[in-house]
């Protein structure tokens, strides 16, 4: 197998697509070897790679490679996986529910941005990463929400880390890696967005999800796009429906209509995907890690990042499941299993 510099080096070979690259890896025993097989090649590549690597520390970007056990583990049952992720900031933990919420550059104030900001808040609560791709309208409003909810966002893009534009995505970006979250590129530093790379980069938003949601699309758009990568790579998809006479919910009304998507009307429409996640996670709050040692109300709440007696209701949840036991003084101990 190839080291990090020279999986680097070949990621920087413009003709090589993702499953070259693995396919060179497994059959050579260094880059000179892959080098002899490609024949025509930068004279200058393992300099190249050398300095993409330096500017990636510069910038606090890790460079993951496909076998790397840091690289999202959903990615690699997609279809043409990237090779090489850049990523600056912190990946969530696997056990997290990670959600897609898409749309519209051009969302409305009346409808698609307030919808967006209630589904978000409701689902940052229940734990759940939100995954979008930084760009105008609903996916900044996602972000956006997010952050503001101190919740988990990823935000993946069709440039090099070092290359995001406008100056108001640079800003989101910073605040989304201080909120804890990450910046996800499958482009090297340096490269700037071409027209090709925003429709690769969707498939990977769907491919980090556990599910993808519509919010507002119009008939032809970045959306749609991300949604048919879903329903190729079999995640579950929502959208949400909007006004007949809103050109901005056309694509949406369309998915449901055609029966490719779900309808989406609250944030409860969701419920079992992140609730399943939710309770392992309240689960592992209370029993500490394999502990066993109990966990008091305002422990586990603070942990799952929701209210009282909303942590209080799904604690009732795992009592009836008979996975938890309460016990004095709203305190919670896990069960074995």
């Amino acid at each position: 197998m190839l080291d990090q510099h020279e999986i680097v080096a070949l990621r920087l070979i413009a003709r090589l697509h993702n499953d070259d690259i693995r396919q060179l890896c497994r059959d050579c025993q260094d880059l000179d070897d892959a080098l002899q097989r490609l024949g025509r090649h930068p004279m200058d590549l393992p300099q190249r790679a050398a300095e993409q690597i330096e500017r990636c520390t510069q910038l606090g970007v890790s460079v993951l490679a496909w076998h790397d056990p840091r690289y999202p583990s959903r990615l690699l049952g997609i279809a043409s996986p990237p090779a090489v992720l850049f990523v600056r900031g912190s990946l969530p933990e696997p056990a997290h529910p990670m959600l897609a919420i898409v749309g519209t550059r051009s969302c409305t104030i009346h409808y698609g941005k307030p919808v967006t900001e209630v589904l978000v808040e409701s689902w940052t609560q229940r734990g759940a990463v939100i995954i979008s791709g930084l760009a105008h309208g609903i996916d900044t409003v996602a972000h956006e929400s997010t952050v503001r909810m101190r919740g988990t966002t990823v935000a993946v893009i069709a440039s090099g880390i070092d290359r995001i534009t406008p100056i108001v995505a640079q800003r989101m970006a910073d605040r989304i890696v201080e909120g804890g979250g990450c910046i996800v590129s499958e482009h090297p530093c340096g490269v700037a967005a071409l027209p090709p790379a925003f429709p690769a980069r969707n498939r990977i938003i769907s491919g980090m999800s556990d599910a993808v949601v519509v919010v507002e699309s119009k008939r032809r758009g970045g959306a749609l796009i991300t949604a048919e990568f879903a329903r190729q790579q079999q995640r579950p998809l929502y959208a949400v429906p909007g006004p007949i006479t809103s050109t901005r919910s056309e694509g949406c009304n369309a998915l449901i209509a055609d029966g490719v998507a779900r309808m989406l009307t609250c944030a409860d429409d969701l419920r079992e995907l992140p609730e399943r996640s939710m309770q392992r996670q309240v689960f592992e709050s209370i029993d500490g890690l394999d502990t066993g040692t109990p966990r008091h109300l305002d422990e586990i709440a603070m942990h799952w990042n929701c209210s009282a007696s909303e942590t209080m209701r799904r604690l009732l949840d795992l009592e009836l499941e008979g996975r938890i036991t309460r016990l004095p003084g709203n305190t919670f101990l896990a069960r074995a299993t």
